[in-house]
């Protein structure tokens, strides 16, 4: 795998990713806009998420480990350990995922009382729990599909998961079956999806003739199922901490809608992270440090251009996407919404730090780093949610990100000569800081026109400006557009080779 696979992958995953939350915009769009889920309904479906994103960690984090290893001996031409690798670690994983689901049976009915007062959730907990473990079989079997690049394939089991589950959820919805419809179109979703994910990865290994033992997998897998784990604290507590010291499900289900509007960012930034970590695999399993540099300062470049200007267009606009998306009732999360946008920034480069530290087997650090940030979470929490609701919330966010960023990179620069690409960092910043004083106008303006036709009228008016900045730092260079071409199919070349020609001073 080199950079144009890590091109050609990316696009692929963003794509996917694309579509993916398209879909599930469209699914709390319509069941917002319809009424068919109340704010409330929404605020238990968020912690029945919760639970079933609890059970997903089951997988230990072997996946992972897979990935990694099956990439090294790919990388070095070993096809028979690559093979009895990946067969060792799905065998390994199907079984933790039963355990899980029993685990997590088993607790349903305490959970039910604990959030609910009432016993008659548990069969949504179970339900929710059942998708947890199709997930964990696509997840496992995704894995391999990394290793071998075969990243379209990935894609497509995500999408057969994501559409299926989300129309049926849909249909079911509107058909008043609340929430139990939902998490029944959830679970049939998931059912399908991990079928497409195991057929796609059949036969892509030959049969291996030596058995490789699963401890090195779970030694290495074991710090990051822990760093996972206080991941998912920093990334999911909040809903549970505002569940628990409210008791406002209304509160609930609009800070959910505000955090699951960040989906749409994951377009921009996260289907690189799942790109390049094979390839850093590689590149570190053959002792190129170089190369592994070039790659991060290569994917901060993209980060640089991508990221920064989606979320700070984002932090102006919230209130109109809320009301656009999802109806007037969602507007009061806008605050949280703008501090989760801006707080996006910092995940995406703490993302980024955390992949290469993986790569290079550096797993025991990001553990130590996950644990700082996860206490530090949970402590800002307990002391802002009582005081500011849905702000302290999402602030807390924002300080965890900061400090996680700042001791990972400092970490990061202990192993390798990391670089990331400081000429795209500050210029992409200049360019994006550039479109808020027109978005600022444009709120306050047009208030005369409808909630649509200001949001449109907005991303315009800030992408051409976001553009012509661009233009005037001489931001872009020739190896910009070549991986444009790279990641786009050949149809788009020729847009591409006009776009080069309006956008490149070199």
């Amino acid at each position: 795998m080199e950079t144009n696979d890590v091109a050609k992958g990316t696009f692929q995953i963003t794509f996917t990713d694309a579509f993916q939350y398209v879909i599930m915009a469209v699914f709390y769009i319509v069941v917002a806009k319809t009424n068919a889920l109340s704010p409330e309904d929404l605020g238990y479906l968020s912690v029945l998420s919760f639970i079933a994103h609890a059970t997903t960690l089951s997988l230990f984090n072997l996946p992972t480990a897979i990935t990694k290893f099956v990439s090294e001996k790919l990388g070095k031409k070993e096809l028979q350990k690559a093979a009895s690798i990946y067969k060792t670690g799905t065998r390994l994983l199907v079984t933790l995922s039963i355990m899980g689901l029993a685990i997590a049976t088993l607790l349903s009915t305490p959970l039910s009382q604990y959030f609910w007062g009432t016993t008659e959730y548990s069969i949504l907990i179970i339900l929710s729990c059942l998708e947890a473990f199709f997930i964990n079989l696509i997840t496992s079997y995704k894995s391999g599909l990394s290793a071998l690049g075969l990243f379209g394939k990935m894609a497509l089991s995500t999408i057969v998961y994501i559409v299926i589950s989300r129309g049926i959820a849909i249909g079911l919805a509107l058909l008043d079956f609340g929430i139990l419809g939902v998490v029944i179109g959830y679970v049939i979703g998931s059912f399908v999806g991990a079928i497409a994910a195991i057929s796609f990865v059949r036969g892509k290994f030959p049969n291996p003739e030596n058995k490789f033992p699963a401890k090195p997998l779970i030694l290495f897998s074991f710090p990051l199922f822990l760093s996972s784990l206080f991941s998912f604290i920093i990334s999911q507590v909040d809903v549970v901490i505002i569940a628990s010291m409210t008791s406002d499900y209304g509160i609930v289900g609009v800070y959910s809608i505000a955090v699951k509007s960040l989906l749409a960012l994951n377009i921009v930034w996260l289907p690189i992270m799942i790109t390049i970590f094979p390839l850093i695999s590689s590149k570190f399993g053959l002792q190129k440090p170089e190369s592994v540099s070039n790659v991060v300062k290569m994917a901060s470049r993209y980060l640089s251009f991508t990221t920064i200007p989606c979320c700070l267009m984002l932090v102006v606009i919230a209130p109109t996407a809320l009301e656009v998306f999802y109806g007037p009732q969602y507007v009061s999360g806008a605050s949280a919404l703008a501090i989760l946008a801006f707080s996006t920034i910092l995940l995406s480069f703490y993302t980024l730090l955390t992949t290469v530290l993986t790569a290079i087997g550096k797993t025991n650090y990001v553990l130590r780093i996950n644990i700082i940030s996860a206490f530090s979470s949970v402590a800002l929490l307990i002391g802002l949610v009582p005081l500011f609701d849905l702000i302290g919330a999402a602030s807390s966010r924002l300080i965890a990100y900061t400090l996680s960023l700042i001791v990972t990179l400092y970490i990061t620069r202990k192993f390798l000569k990391i670089k990331l690409d400081n000429v795209a960092l500050w210029k992409s910043t200049v360019a994006s800081v550039m479109t808020i004083p027109f978005l600022f106008l444009l709120e306050y303006t047009l208030k005369e026109f409808s909630a649509i036709q200001v949001l449109v009228v907005e991303i315009l008016i800030a992408g051409l400006i976001y553009l012509a900045s661009l233009y005037l730092l001489k931001a872009l260079n020739r190896k910009d557009f070549d991986l444009l071409r790279q990641s786009f199919p050949k149809f788009f070349s020729k847009f591409i080779d006009i776009f080069q020609k309006v956008m490149q001073r070199e």
